[in-house]
């Protein structure tokens, strides 16, 4: 039976991916793994909005995002770094598109909350079918962290967030959540399980703070909505810390 696997690399991931994580990759198709990438590029954006005058906000970890700053994401996400985790995936002989939330409305959304981030969204719909279309063509869908309202506005999605929501949807075996950290570290040492009590504890002792809130909220999402194995690490090679109920 087949297994599907979806992947998030973060912004400062992208770039530094390694023959280890691409032999992996290779290896979990052999197994009979369908695999997606959801990727980040963070750090892409704030360093364009930097250059264009764009204030850089975050609010719980979430960037703020006005419409310039959706123009900006945009141009940073679709013009820089899905290209260029493309043509990383080509040199390494795995095969994989580049697919946004245009591509025959792969991702759908709403508006989170707009007076508190702005044109930032959380996903409702995935068109499935094209994924499996891209996968029955033994291709490895790159996909970036954007969606679009019924109403055609663009919107911003934090990349684990629609990592989870595309795993969800999917009904995903395993998430990798790739952060730059090799899983949750308490007291200096990794995690090897976190589950949602431990998770709500160690957020009050603010031990979980920043980036890694949205990024364990949606570990935990995952999990609750049938997600059996969600790993928060800093490479496909290691377990990290494991999300389990």
């Amino acid at each position: 039976m087949t297994k599907k696997m979806i992947i998030k690399i973060g912004g400062s991931t992208t770039t530094q991916l390694t023959p280890a994580f691409f032999d992996t990759l290779k290896h979990w198709q052999k197994l009979g793994y369908q695999i997606a990438i959801v990727h980040g590029g963070g750090n892409v954006i704030s360093d364009l909005m930097s250059q264009l005058n764009e204030p850089v906000e975050k609010i719980n970890g979430i960037r703020f995002t006005t419409q310039k700053g959706i123009d900006i994401t945009k141009m940073a996400l679709l013009g820089q770094v899905q290209p260029s985790l493309i043509e990383s995936f080509r040199q390494n002989g795995v095969p994989a598109i580049g697919l946004n939330a245009g591509s025959n409305q792969l991702l759908t959304g709403h508006v989170l909350d707009q007076d508190t981030y702005g044109y930032v969204g959380t996903i409702h719909q995935v068109n499935t079918q094209l994924i499996q279309k891209m996968w029955q063509q033994n291709l490895i869908p790159i996909i970036a962290p954007l969606a679009i309202t019924n109403e055609g506005q663009w919107l911003n999605v934090n990349a684990d967030t629609a990592a989870s929501a595309i795993a969800k949807y999917l009904k995903a075996d395993k998430l990798y959540l790739l952060t730059d950290v090799s899983g949750i570290k308490v007291s200096g040492n990794i995690l090897q399980q976190l589950t949602p009590k431990m998770a709500l504890e160690l957020k009050k002792s603010h031990i979980i703070t920043g980036g890694m809130i949205p990024k364990v909220n949606s570990a935990l999402h995952a999990v609750q909505l049938g997600v059996h194995h969600v790993h928060i690490t800093d490479t496909v090679t290691q377990p990290g810390t494991v999300v389990t109920l």
